[in-house]
């Protein structure tokens, strides 16, 4: 599923690199360890935004590195950090296949607000030309809780729109099922 020829640079509307996407292969997660900056830069984001995910348990070194095998041993997904120009991990971002033609939007996490202006969202965009050009899909998919509001603005204006909505999916939370048709978007 991935190829070390993709275009990893995110850039800005002016055409410059203002950061990097770096995979985490499963090569890389077998030599992590609990306390390692990858590993606790991890924790300290998933359980600064835990709410806004479904599983809002506490985030430990050991079920970090236990999450990161499984997403990395599992044929349908990928994952990314992302760094800025200091090479500082400012970003995660994943993409877990849902059939041959759609993609989902996965674990994002803008970890700090140090960044370029509008990081995040040329980030998504990123994601989603990988998704159409490099990777073939058709459609991109995301579920959101209903009351993640910067997540459903963040969608939007990348193009998503609500195609359905599932009540009392996650402890009793809504979730936006959002979806774009990647054919019909310009990523220049």
């Amino acid at each position: 599923m991935y190829d070390s020829e993709w275009d990893h640079r995110i850039m800005a509307a002016e055409g410059g690199v203002v950061a990097t996407m770096s995979p985490v292969t499963s090569e890389m997660v077998s030599k992590l360890m609990p306390i390692s900056p990858l590993v606790e830069t991890l924790c300290m984001w998933r359980n600064q935004h835990r709410t806004r995910f479904f599983d809002t348990r506490e985030i430990t070194p050991g079920s970090t590195i236990d999450w990161l095998r499984n997403l990395t041993a599992s044929e349908d997904r990928l994952f990314f950090i992302v760094h800025d120009l200091k090479m500082r991990p400012v970003a995660q971002y994943g993409l877990r296949y849902l059939d041959q033609d759609t993609v989902e939007l996965d674990n994002g996490i803008l970890g700090t607000r140090d960044v370029v202006p509008d990081l995040y969202y040329r980030l998504q965009m990123r994601m989603l030309e990988l998704s159409h050009h490099s990777l073939g899909f058709k459609e991109a998919r995301a579920r959101v809780l209903a009351d993640n509001v910067p997540a459903l603005f963040l969608h939007k204006r990348c193009g998503l729109r609500k195609i359905d909505v599932l009540n009392n999916y996650s402890a009793g939370r809504d979730v936006w099922v959002m979806a774009v048709d990647l054919r019909d978007m310009s990523f220049h």
